[in-house]
């Protein structure tokens, strides 16, 4: 089975319809048949990881016939990659939402569809601002990227860019002091609704 990488973000239950006006200002949200759930397409501002993986995207879809067609036409051209000069656009990502029992609080996860997908949510910068950003806009409790078998890697909690890595074993690997026992607190809850 493939990588199945996800950005979480731990938000106010109140704060969801904003989330999802917000996905559907940058994107397209679309319900999928079952199993599959909910579907989210979301633009982001290029840079040269996500330009090499669309590059690829379209070099696959379109065989020979892209180089000529990059080289006679603007990437515009492909609009449902490069919406506009600087956004490439990525879908489909799975989006789940699960409510924190005995709290306000929810759980966000966006999955990558396919392990292409989950390597450049780990390196690309602008997918991870773009999480930086949305989880300032709702004023989430915590951000992270489960990396599945190489843990869980927290940037954001409580209104401040963070470094936290915690093992699929849910062993802190590195956190200063103040959010070693919130981080571990908050991957417990994560655990207990995602990875039952």
């Amino acid at each position: 089975m493939g990588l199945d990488y996800s950005f979480v973000l731990l938000i106010k239950r109140s704060d969801e319809q904003q989330l999802l006006t917000h996905i559907s200002e940058n994107g397209s949200i679309e319900q999928l048949a079952e199993p599959f759930g909910t579907c989210v397409t979301l633009n982001f501002l290029l840079d040269e990881v996500l330009v090499d993986y669309l590059n690829k995207i379209v070099r696959d879809r379109y065989g020979d016939a892209w180089t000529r067609r990059l080289l006679f036409n603007e990437e515009s051209n492909y609009p449902e990659y490069f919406p506009t000069h600087n956004t490439g656009r990525i879908g489909c990502i799975y989006l789940d939402i699960k409510q924190v029992s005995s709290s306000d609080y929810s759980f966000v996860s966006f999955t990558a569809a396919a392990s292409g997908m989950s390597r450049l949510f780990q390196t690309s910068p602008s997918i991870k601002n773009w999480f930086v950003h949305l989880s300032s806009m709702l004023n989430a409790r915590a951000a992270f990227l489960d990396l599945e078998e190489q843990g869980y890697h927290f940037f954001y909690r409580e209104g401040c860019m963070i470094t936290a890595i915690l093992n699929e074993d849910l062993e802190i690997v590195q956190a200063t002091d103040s959010d070693r026992q919130a981080v571990t607190d908050i991957c417990h809850d994560y655990a207990k609704l995602f990875l039952v």
